[in-house]
């Protein structure tokens, strides 16, 4: 709305002031509004920059998740070449036993010779369990840190939407706390 200089203030001025009352910047109705107004903005900011911080960190425990579960595959390809070195090494050292016994003209078949040949084979299978087992704890604690990253994606997520509502209902007491304080003033410079 504009004016000319004939008009007056009154007649370019919103309905909410009277003529009685000064427009002043002291005015304390209008400080209350106004001041009522920059903290529902200032709240309504703080809301957004939250739910935007809780969706970064929603992404960055998404990548998280991605990179223990890169890990856990790995550890099951490592735990898998383990296995193959393993069996390599055993079959290296039955069959060493084996062709010195045999250079001895040792029998090994029977007698301590078949079981020094077993007790090196069950060695090699024992060794084997615990690389398998060692695999198995490996990845179930990966298993473990994937659903905890899983659990503070989600929770993340529930915060930056619980921010902006929190956020809205903040700035909306404050508003209409401003719009009483206005009122109270109002009524108070009528009175």
């Amino acid at each position: 709305m504009s004016f000319t200089a004939s008009q007056s203030w009154s007649a370019a001025s919103p309905s909410f002031i009277s003529e009685r009352e000064p427009l002043t910047v002291c005015n304390p109705a209008l400080l209350a509004a106004g001041a009522a107004a920059v903290s529902a903005a200032g709240q309504i900011q703080a809301g957004i920059y939250q739910s935007r911080m809780s969706r970064y960190q929603a992404q960055v425990a998404e990548q998280n998740k991605v990179l223990v579960r890169e890990n856990a595959a790995d550890a099951i390809v490592q735990g898998q070449e383990q296995q193959r070195q393993l069996g390599r090494e055993v079959a290296a050292r039955v069959g060493s036993q084996e062709a010195r016994m045999a250079a001895n003209n040792v029998d090994i078949t029977t007698g301590s010779a078949a079981r020094v040949i077993a007790d090196t084979r069950m060695v090699g299978a024992e060794d084997s369990a615990a690389i398998s087992e060692n695999v198995r704890r490996r990845i179930k604690g990966l298993q473990v840190d994937a659903w905890n990253i899983e659990s503070e994606k989600r929770a993340a997520k529930a915060e930056g939407k619980q921010a902006l509502v929190a956020a809205g209902f903040g700035a909306a007491t404050t508003l209409l706390g401003g719009a009483q304080q206005y009122s109270k003033f109002r009524s108070g410079a009528k009175g």
